[in-house]
């Protein structure tokens, strides 16, 4: 019997802590604002649904007014936007040198190819390094090269 009143006590325990769960959970569906662009004017772009059949309406253009429509494509229902936004694709992009994404030390990469004639213009040393930037930014074909005596890079 005592055995029974444990299990049960757990049990209840087991079930208040997912009801304690599952509220945290909807507290978080429901909470669909962003906290951090609470500061942008850009309003968020969410799914609109047909209030007749509950099926998503789908953005359109009408041409004769060159507005943007939310139509459903079960019935003939159709809403005017207000916001003329669908997608907007933010680009980040960073203009840096590349010569400050090159690591510390890589003229001791026994892996690099190394050249025999590259005059350093820091030094006047002939071995370097030499490697293609690997990174998207980069759509040239220049070589970077890195001394083997001071570490001093150049691109050529």
């Amino acid at each position: 019997m005592a055995d029974y009143d444990m299990d049960m006590a757990e049990n209840q325990q087991h079930n208040a802590y997912q009801d304690g769960a599952e509220e945290e959970e909807e507290e978080d569906i429901l909470d669909m604002g962003d906290e951090d662009n609470k500061s942008s004017d850009v309003k968020a772009l969410l799914m609109k649904f047909c209030p007749h059949d509950a099926s998503m309406l789908y953005p359109q253009e009408d041409k004769r007014t060159r507005t943007l429509r939310y139509a459903c494509r079960l019935c003939r229902y159709s809403e005017e936007s207000d916001q003329p936004l669908i997608y907007r694709n933010t680009l980040k992009t960073e203009v840096g040198n590349i010569l400050n994404s090159v690591p510390a030390n890589v003229s001791d990469d026994p892996t690099l190819a190394r050249s025999q004639n590259a005059n350093c213009p820091n030094c006047g040393h002939y071995e370097a390094v030499f490697f293609q930037p690997s990174d998207s930014r980069s759509d040239t074909l220049a070589l970077i090269f890195v001394c083997c005596n001071c570490d001093y890079k150049w691109v050529n």
